[in-house]
């Protein structure tokens, strides 16, 4: 049984910094179709997801993604993206890792953060199809913004699992 732990001072200021790092990584972009882009955001979500947990990774996705739209003009996804992104490094840290970041050992964690990035990606696409539909009205442009959604939990999954494992092991020698 895991004992409960709150957030520290500590936890906030790397949950500040993850947060910018997920900022700066979706500033990496190109645009796709109506309000969508193919961008390494979701690739920072799915790498903080693998380091720190659940906890780190749903917080630094949340306000690192919210905190993109309202600075680049993509307010009326300011709410949609906190809790899409949010609800995916959660999602993505939890399985790969847990609540917090304990380091997960042997081949087991490839795995489950392979699982959980699909999990992620599953919700990503399912959350943002909602929001597309909600905020332009059309259900044919939700639909049509599929394939860079796709895309851009692609890219980030190919990034994750080439980057995550030598974060990983540098980490580890901390």
């Amino acid at each position: 049984m895991q004992k409960k732990r709150k957030l520290e001072l500590r936890d906030m200021v790397m949950i500040g910094m993850l947060a910018a790092i997920c900022v700066i990584a979706t500033l990496i972009k190109i645009p796709f179709g109506v309000g969508a882009m193919v961008h390494l955001g979701t690739a920072a979500v799915f790498i903080i997801g693998i380091l720190f947990g659940g906890i780190y990774a749903g917080l630094a996705a949340a306000i690192g993604s919210a905190f993109f739209d309202l600075l680049l003009g993509f307010s009326p996804y300011t709410i949609w993206s906190f809790v899409i992104k949010g609800a995916a490094g959660f999602t993505v840290g939890v399985v790969a890792r847990g609540l917090w970041p304990e380091l997960i050992v042997g081949p087991k964690w490839l795995f489950r953060s392979c699982l959980g990035m699909a999990l992620a990606a599953s919700c990503t696409l399912g959350g943002y199809v909602i929001a597309w539909w909600a905020v332009t009205g059309s259900v044919s442009v939700a639909i049509s913004n599929m394939p860079s959604s796709l895309l851009t939990s692609g890219v980030g999954f190919v990034v994750a699992i080439i980057i995550a494992p030598k974060l990983r092991q540098i980490l580890h020698k901390q």
